[in-house]
């Protein structure tokens, strides 16, 4: 499968009008033609999913059997949210960044690539939102990228928070309610170190602020 396409799959649910006849046999077709296209819905899903698990050619391990209903955003209690783990490492501008040491600050961290088109149509948001949180703390994580790159669409989209270097996807692997070689993917970190919120997908415009306003009142 070809791998511009799959970065840049969109699955929406749409509706169609067909001609059907009347009576009861008509409204059993009806019936059986629904569920006959939410099985292939099912079954296309499950085929992207597998296809779509590498970048510039490497092959990478996917997530097998993800549940759909997993994409989208997940807001988790207090008392259900799980630590995050070690997560640190140079960055693409040749720092280096421990997210340990943000401890008592909310944090945005979002898994990203120059090889993922939903990336590119979230960066503005988050970008904007980043420059509009003064009292929130967002860093990238850029996995499985090219530093030449990385570095052009970090000037490309003028992103202004630093990107931890992840081209094995090894820290990905380790977040807490991320599905393997999901890109892209934003998790919020509250103030104790826990994953409070994640995105899996693109981040919306105005899906996060109410988010972020609750967390930092806690």
């Amino acid at each position: 499968m070809d791998d511009a396409y799959c970065r840049g799959v969109v699955l929406e649910r749409g509706t169609q009008r067909t001609k059907t006849g009347s009576g009861a046999f008509s409204g059993y077709r009806r019936i059986v033609n629904r569920r006959l296209i939410v099985a292939a819905g099912v079954l296309l899903l499950a085929g992207l999913l597998a296809g779509c698990g590498r970048s510039g050619g490497e092959a990478v391990t996917t997530a097998t059997g993800t549940d759909i209903s997993t994409f989208g955003l997940s807001v988790f209690a207090p008392g259900d949210r799980p630590e995050l783990p070690v997560v640190s490492g140079v960055t693409v501008d040749g720092g280096y960044l421990d997210l340990s040491s943000l401890r008592g600050k909310v944090v945005v961290l979002n898994a990203w690539a120059s090889w993922c088109e939903p990336c590119k149509e979230e960066l503005p948001v988050l970008v904007s939102l980043a420059t509009a949180q003064q009292d929130v703390v967002f860093v990238g994580l850029d996995v499985k990228d090219q530093p030449d790159e990385a570095n052009a669409m970090i000037s490309t989209y003028k992103i202004p928070y630093p990107s931890i270097v992840d081209r094995g996807a090894s820290i990905l692997l380790t977040i807490p309610t991320v599905p393997p070689e999901a890109v892209p993917s934003t998790v919020v970190i509250d103030k104790q170190g826990r994953v409070a919120a994640r995105v899996i997908g693109t981040v919306k415009p105005g899906m996060l602020e109410p988010v972020l306003a609750a967390i930092a009142a806690e």
